[in-house]
């Protein structure tokens, strides 16, 4: 029997109007996938076209990206989990297995901590639970080049491939000054008092390194690493059918989906 057709519309989760995308069959187990920054639900498609036989897979557009609304207000990362957590609520959606690349692996960090109830599992790919002042520095001044040149200069800055949808500027900038503030406010200690299985993934040439992973991997206790060798930022597109066979691995061994 084939899946239903996907859902795709806006709806307001209390917090921001988002963008999302569902599909597979009701009564399944929960995926959902959160986009880094400058990304867009899309990155995702060659994952959800593998889960979605088995599994049902929610897709977002982080508030000023891709089609959800644009917010020109503070933003700390406290307030993007709650979006997740409000389209959760939204959606009937009791508890769901999260993943993240990147930007998206804090907000699903951030939720799981925050709303532990809510998360059944972390998938951590490309992430890191604090950041350096170098690096606290780039998102500052990332931040200001958005609000400055609008979301093509997000997109320059974020390495992006030409033609990409650009995010808000303003509203990027209020989220890459939320991803800052893992310098000051980091993750790392909190994540000690989750109990949730996690797997976290990192490509041997990830250009942010694969320190941030072995630092959560340290963290999340019963947590596993994968390091997969000769590849960069983004495993799952690099290699999906690699990734959609670890993750559901990992979802088959790990997960409690009752």
């Amino acid at each position: 029997m084939s899946s239903p057709a996907a859902i795709e519309e806006t709806l307001d989760a209390g917090t921001a109007v988002l963008r999302y995308r569902l599909e597979g069959d009701a009564g399944r187990p929960i995926v959902t996938f959160v986009h880094g920054l400058a990304a867009s639900l899309e990155v995702w498609d060659g994952q959800a076209e593998r889960l979605v036989p088995d599994y049902r897979v929610l897709r977002y557009d982080l508030r000023s990206h891709g089609g959800s609304a644009a917010v020109d207000l503070p933003c700390s990362r406290s307030d993007l989990a709650a979006d997740l957590v409000g389209l959760f609520d939204a959606l009937d959606i009791d508890r769901s297995v999260i993943v993240g690349h990147s930007a998206g692996g804090v907000v699903a960090m951030q939720a799981a901590v925050e709303h532990p109830h809510r998360v059944a599992g972390l998938v951590l790919v490309g992430t890191a639970s604090e950041c350096n002042d170098k690096t606290a520095a780039w998102y500052e001044k990332t931040a200001a080049k958005a609000r400055a040149l609008g979301g093509d200069a997000a997109l320059r800055a974020m390495g992006m491939p030409e033609g990409a949808p650009a995010p808000d500027g303003p509203g990027f900038g209020r989220l890459a000054l939320a991803m800052r503030s893992l310098n000051t406010d980091p993750l790392t200690e909190r994540l000690e008092r989750l109990d949730v299985p996690a797997l976290i993934i990192v490509g041997e040439r990830d250009f942010l390194g694969v320190g941030g992973s072995v630092i959560l991997s340290r963290a999340i206790a019963g947590s596993e690493l994968e390091i997969v060798p000769g590849r960069g930022h983004g495993v799952y597109l690099e290699d999906p059918d690699w990734f959609a066979g670890r993750l559901r691995r990992f979802l088959d061994q790990r997960v409690q989906t009752t």
